[in-house]
């Protein structure tokens, strides 16, 4: 199973948007059969499994599930059949058969782009036709690999414009969530990729996106990793919330790795080992639980 990376990946990783290459799709793994084998094979309590919901105010909410007795193939039939999102975090850790997987996707990025790169986690994704994920934001660098289904992956610039610094710089400190205000304005300046089996991507840090599924189910790996770079970019932003808390500062989001971005680094780690135990969110509390017996496979656990 290899990954092809562009030639000038080298020169532009960090700041232009990679496509790539990859056999992934090929293996039989992923086929319904695979996808139900590996969800036996998975911790079931470290399941996320998602769906959205209406709000108050006519906007989608994210809302978590569970399927504690459910075997592996309903589970792919609720998703065929639903609206529905897995996540198997670290999926190449409780699944060794997908570790080869992760070792290409490992090496052919630090081969190509000539980068240290540590710290990776591979997430398999499993999720339903037309599902739509939220307007997000990752902190670790990102590659995504299409190998069933296909997707529309809109990218939007990491400006003051698409997502407040101040949003950046809770999710670093942990006091909100990954997901992003959007407004429909914003998909004018979106780099759209139609993503089928064969197909990958990464993209610059803090880029936020959202993902649109097509009329079939959807299977993906998600990899997040760190590079020295991405590493000072996000302890930079811790600084500059302690700047904006503790000294009324404004400061401005670092755009490269200059001393100011590495003396704000070096202060954010001090800070870090001077405040080893911090709150941290509470999680998504679980309201559902997957029941093929119910619409869109969803049954409210008060129903």
């Amino acid at each position: 199973m290899i990954v092809y990376w562009p030639t000038d990946a080298k020169q532009t990783f960090g700041t232009e948007i990679l496509r790539a290459d990859h056999l992934f799709e090929q293996s039989d793994l992923f086929s319904n059969s695979g996808l139900a084998t590996l969800l036996d094979l998975y911790p079931r309590n470290a399941l996320e499994i998602w769906t959205s919901g209406e709000t108050g105010d006519g906007r989608r909410s994210t809302l978590r599930g569970r399927a504690p007795r459910m075997p592996g193939k309903d589970i792919v039939e609720a998703v065929k059949h639903g609206q529905i999102w897995l996540t198997l975090r670290q999926a190449d850790l409780s699944l060794p058969v997908l570790q080869p997987m992760a070792t290409e996707i490992h090496r052919s990025l630090s081969k190509a782009t000539a980068r240290n790169i540590s710290r990776p986690g591979m997430n398999l994704i499993i999720s339903s036709p037309n599902v739509q994920s939220p307007y997000r934001l990752d902190l670790s660098m990102s590659a995504m690999f299409q190998i069933r289904g296909s997707k529309r992956l809109r990218l939007f610039p990491c400006d003051e414009k698409h997502v407040a610094p101040e949003h950046i710089e809770q999710m670093v400190h942990q006091t909100r969530s990954n997901v992003l205000p959007f407004r429909d304005s914003f998909d004018k300046h979106a780099r759209i990729f139609d993503l089928k089996p064969g197909m990958g991507v990464t993209w610059p840090q803090f880029s936020p996106y959202r993902i649109q599924n097509t009329q079939s189910l959807n299977v993906s790996l998600s990899y997040a990793f760190t590079t020295f770079e991405s590493a000072v970019n996000t302890n930079a932003i811790y600084a500059n919330a302690l700047l904006r808390q503790k000294m009324k500062l404004s400061p401005k989001t670092q755009k490269r790795v200059d001393l100011a971005a590495l003396a704000k680094a070096t202060y954010a780690q001090a800070h870090k080992s001077l405040n080893r135990f911090q709150s941290h969110p509470a999680p998504t509390p679980i309201t559902f639980e997957l029941d093929m017996s119910v619409e869109n496979c969803v049954k409210p656990l008060w129903a």
